[in-house]
């Protein structure tokens, strides 16, 4: 059976529509760029967002950003970034700054790539009236598995990733959200790649639905 994009995307489309207005209590688009230069075993990168919310009627943020990270072993690399967002507090727009740190293992089992990705990262926020904390820490872990499809260029992808609050001082009530994802990417040329995917977030009180679009470019 011949498996093309429009295929790929419908499917993501529609699952994630029915979940969204099924049972959904937010929707929201997410667009990220990322354009990269490779230096033997470094990688440097800059990086965009634009997120939105309210069921895609509100801007949650945009973000520019910058990371770096050099492979170790063919299996590990180790990483750092930097991420300034503006965040819509509804009267106003914050400034957030976010630093993290990566350590991300890969494998292949015949078409299957296999990718475990841990991450530490601190959010200041500027001003924080409704935030506990000055500043929060989290521990986010993602596994990823993708398949590549014999004599064909698209790839599909799931993963899911958790986030563990590490200011939370009761252990119970540490683990702020699980994100799903499914997600089928595609190379534009053979220095361009745009990926579309549907994200489920589960958080302790709102579940949001998102269709997603990543595209990245080698320089």
């Amino acid at each position: 059976m011949k498996i093309t994009l429009r295929t790929v995307l419908l499917c993501l489309i529609l699952i994630v529509a029915e979940n969204t207005f099924a049972q959904s209590e937010d929707f929201g688009i997410w667009l990220d760029a990322e354009s990269y230069k490779k230096f033997g075993p470094y990688r440097l990168a800059v990086c965009s967002e634009f997120y939105t919310n309210n069921n895609n009627q509100s801007i949650d943020r945009f973000s520019i950003g910058a990371d770096g990270n050099r492979k170790l072993t063919p299996f590990l690399n180790l990483g750092m970034g930097y991420l300034m967002m503006n965040k819509n507090k509804t009267d106003r727009y914050e400034i957030r700054h976010r630093f993290y740190t990566t350590a991300t293992a890969n494998g292949k089992i015949s078409n299957f790539k296999f990718s475990l990705r841990e991450r530490l990262q601190i959010t200041s926020y500027p001003r924080h009236e409704a935030e506990s904390q000055k500043s929060l820490w989290y521990w986010r872990n993602r596994a990823k598995i993708s398949y590549q499809i014999p004599s064909c260029k698209i790839t599909p992808l799931i993963g899911v990733e958790t986030f563990l609050l590490l200011n939370q001082k009761t252990p119970s009530k540490r683990l702020d959200e699980v994100r799903y994802n499914l997600s089928a990417a595609y190379p534009l040329t053979p220095s361009s790649q745009i990926e579309l995917y549907g994200l489920l977030a589960k958080m302790p009180n709102l579940s949001q639905y998102i269709l997603g679009v990543i595209y990245l470019i080698e320089i």
